[in-house]
């Protein structure tokens, strides 16, 4: 896979932001939708040549939290981000952020595969066993991430097979208590 674009923006002390690539000025819109299509910004500072970028992205995400319904950050979240910023576990909790958010990245590139090679054999979209195997492969992948991302942390016990294979509500159960345990868990650290 090749590297993505890398975009070079400059921004002017009146904030404004100039695509020198495509010699056009940008919004912040602009910007974020580069982002998500796969490119790579940089942004320098007219004035001084700092690279700046760090400070545009915060921007497009503090824009984007305050105009969506559900926000990614909560304020206990933050709260904690600026109580860890100057401590030593700052670094470790930026090392285990970017790894989560890489196994994420790449959970949703494994499952729109599966989904796409379901919909080849439509017939398996539905068939419980196929869902259930997918399911279990994902909570594999979880559990063997976490218990490598957290020293001293053992990846969570499988959930507790219901009675009867067919008993979907006895299974999503087990299945939220677990989530529940771990939430408690986290709530304690």
């Amino acid at each position: 896979m090749s590297e993505p674009e890398t975009i070079e923006l400059r921004r002017y002390p009146s904030r404004k932001l100039y695509n020198k690539t495509a010699s056009s000025y940008v919004r912040l819109p602009d910007v974020a939708d580069m982002v998500r299509r796969g490119a790579n910004i940089r942004v320098e500072d007219t004035e001084t040549g700092e690279d700046v970028t760090r400070q545009v992205l915060l921007q497009i995400i503090m824009e984007q939290e305050a105009h969506s319904a559900g926000s990614m950050l909560s304020a206990d979240l933050m709260m904690d981000m600026i109580r860890l910023h100057q401590s030593k576990a700052s670094e470790m909790m930026t090392g285990l952020f970017e790894q989560s958010v890489a196994f994420i990245r790449t959970q949703q590139e494994q499952i729109s595969k599966q989904v796409s090679s379901s919909m080849a054999q439509p017939w398996n979209v539905f068939d419980p066993a196929a869902m259930q195997e997918m399911q279990r492969e994902y909570q594999k992948r979880l559990a063997s991430f976490w218990g490598g991302a957290m020293p001293g942390m053992a990846p969570p016990k499988p959930a507790q097979k219901a009675a009867s294979t067919g008993d979907d509500a006895a299974e999503l159960k087990a299945l939220r208590e677990r989530l529940e345990e771990l939430e408690k868990k986290l709530a304690k650290r």
